[in-house]
């Protein structure tokens, strides 16, 4: 048994990495929420561009787009990154660009096959993810995971906290950092801020999050159909709520950081 006495300074909550403007630590549980549309597997991707970029192992297993679909956003995503959101970009620059993230593993999954369980075999034996230590897992999306029970596939309406116990668990077991984008209940689009209960499945799905992210498209897209964002923390933790700007450009598939603003245009 553990007694006061004997308490350190150690912090469970020890941030491996920030992605994308978002930190991340060993065995933390992430939902990344909005309405369809506003760019979560968008801004998953980059997240993974860059855990991968930095030598951190870095996936995204992605119910709704083919490994080529993905491929192409993280090359549109490159080219941003290069010159901004509107101007033509190289070629060359561009896969020195992508280069970066070579070592991201892109999953495209099966809602009727791929399990929780069956993700986390693969990035073991085929990935080789450590057993034990940092890794970033993104998975997209939480409401498509299949839940198989007693008398078969668990239906969609149910299954989704059920989803978020097994990513939420696979996440403590191995000390990976998982990330899973989950729907909202469409009667809360109307809403200036959704709340935890606004998460579509039953309550252990906010329950399960350590933290709970919502995506804000304000306003209308631009003339260019870019498009600003507010990002609110609506649960932590392991830190105090939150709320900051991002940029969406749309051409690109590409959730930009306050600080890359300027680079709109390719003026930064």
């Amino acid at each position: 048994m553990s007694r006061v006495g004997t308490v350190t300074h150690y912090s469970p909550y020890e941030f491996f990495g920030t992605f994308s403007g978002v930190p991340f630590w060993p065995g933390g549980f992430t939902l990344l929420t909005a309405s369809p549309g506003a760019g979560k597997t968008s801004w998953l991707l980059r997240m993974v561009f860059e855990g991968a970029a930095l030598g951190i192992p870095s996936a995204i297993a992605c119910y709704e787009h083919t490994e080529e679909e993905l491929k192409y956003r993280l090359r549109r995503q490159a080219q941003a990154m290069v010159v901004g959101a509107h101007d033509s970009a190289g070629d060359s620059d561009t896969e020195m660009q992508l280069a970066k993230c070579g070592a991201a593993v892109l999953m495209a999954t099966d809602y009727k096959e791929n399990t929780v369980r069956s993700i986390e075999d693969e990035l073991l034996k085929a990935y080789h993810f450590p057993v034990k230590g940092p890794a970033l897992v993104a998975v997209d999306y939480l409401n498509l995971i299949p839940v198989v029970g007693l008398t078969g596939m668990v239906p969609i309406e149910f299954r989704s906290g059920e989803a978020a116990a097994a990513l939420h668990d696979m996440a403590k077991k191995h000390g990976w950092a998982v990330i899973t984008a989950a729907a909202l209940n469409s009667d809360s689009f109307a809403k200036d801020l959704p709340g935890l209960e606004d998460l579509y499945g039953d309550e252990r799905v906010p329950y399960e999050a350590d933290r709970v992210i919502y995506m804000k498209r304000e306003g209308v897209p631009r003339d260019c159909g870019c498009v600003r964002l507010t990002i609110h923390v609506l649960k932590d933790r392991t830190d105090k709520l939150r709320t900051w700007p991002m940029d969406f450009w749309g051409a690109r598939f590409y959730p930009a950081l306050e600080s890359e603003f300027a680079d709109h245009d390719g003026e930064g």
